[in-house]
């Protein structure tokens, strides 16, 4: 496999942004990567957009079956020894290839390397940090610890990601029955495996739409398969992690989500989730008081 990066871009009807996302891709420092869209069912502009302006770029599409879909088809098709993802509303600046291809120079045998990002957009304050001084500082230290990607959930997205492809395949890709946080089910499951490193550099302006802004701060019990599945499926990352520490966390998200349903006047839901909580902290009897009431 020759050396290099493979930049892939999954994308859904989003032309009107799709150019910014490219054009700050091309302006790299680094020229040493190949360009792959892959474009999961658009019905916009997007593929003349891609095919005229930018040939450049190797163009698929395929039938609508979501972002995670969509980025291992990405990688099936990339020839280079890194892969980089990209979001289709998101800008990278111009040194973060080369920071991150830095970074495996510097530590050969990580496996995945990732730096910080700036959210501009709605309902955000622009230059907004997803990682603060303190906490970038902290993860320099060294390798990053599964415990860390679940608890302070350092990786802003896809788009501040570059893994080895050799491990993205040999982990057989991201899940694509997880639900919306099959990203972090992959860190988690590289960190389990693999070193995982964080470089002090802001490589991407996040976007912050009115549509993406809500899967962000809404709670839903999609958000919550990706931990059953670590739980039943991955025994490695929860060793990792600690059960205990895990079963801390997946009851919070269970009982999170009991409220959520109660305010939507959805008594039954409420109270499956309100007994999961239960069964997964039993020392927590307000969990068992909610969940009788």
């Amino acid at each position: 496999m020759p050396l290099g990066i493979s930049v892939v871009i999954p994308t859904y009807n989003n032309a009107p942004l799709l150019r910014e996302t490219l054009d700050s891709v091309l302006r790299q420092s680094c020229k040493d990567f190949e360009l792959i869209v892959v474009d999961d069912g658009s019905t916009d502009g997007t593929a003349e957009i891609v095919k005229t302006d930018y040939p450049q770029a190797r163009y698929l599409f395929q039938a609508n079956r979501g972002p995670a879909a969509a980025r291992n088809e990405g990688v099936r098709l990339a020839q280079s020894e890194y892969i980089a993802f990209c979001d289709h509303d998101d800008v990278w600046n111009e040194r973060h290839l080369e920071v991150l291809l830095q970074s495996f120079s510097s530590h050969p045998a990580s496996a995945l390397a990732f730096n910080n990002a700036e959210y501009f957009g709605e309902g955000v304050q622009d230059s907004k940090l997803h990682l603060e001084h303190f906490k970038a500082t902290a993860l320099m230290a060294g390798i990053v610890s599964p415990r860390v990607l679940l608890w302070d959930y350092p990786v802003a997205s896809m788009s501040v990601v570059m893994v080895k492809k050799e491990v993205f395949q040999e982990l057989n890709g991201l899940s694509e029955n997880v639900g919306a946080l099959d990203d972090l089910h992959f860190y988690l499951r590289v960190a389990a495996h693999y070193g995982v490193r964080y470089v002090n550099y802001v490589g991407c302006k996040k976007r912050v739409t009115g549509t993406n802004l809500s899967k962000m701060i809404n709670i839903k019990e999609i958000n919550v398969c990706y931990l059953e599945d670590l739980w039943t499926n991955h025994p490695e990352v929860i060793r990792a992690i600690g059960p205990l520490r895990y079963r801390l966390r997946l009851a919070r998200k269970y009982f999170k989500l009991g409220r959520y349903y109660l305010q939507k006047n959805e008594p039954s839901s409420a109270k499956r989730m309100f007994w999961k909580a239960y069964r997964a902290n039993f020392v927590n009897l307000r969990y068992l008081w909610r969940a009788m009431l």
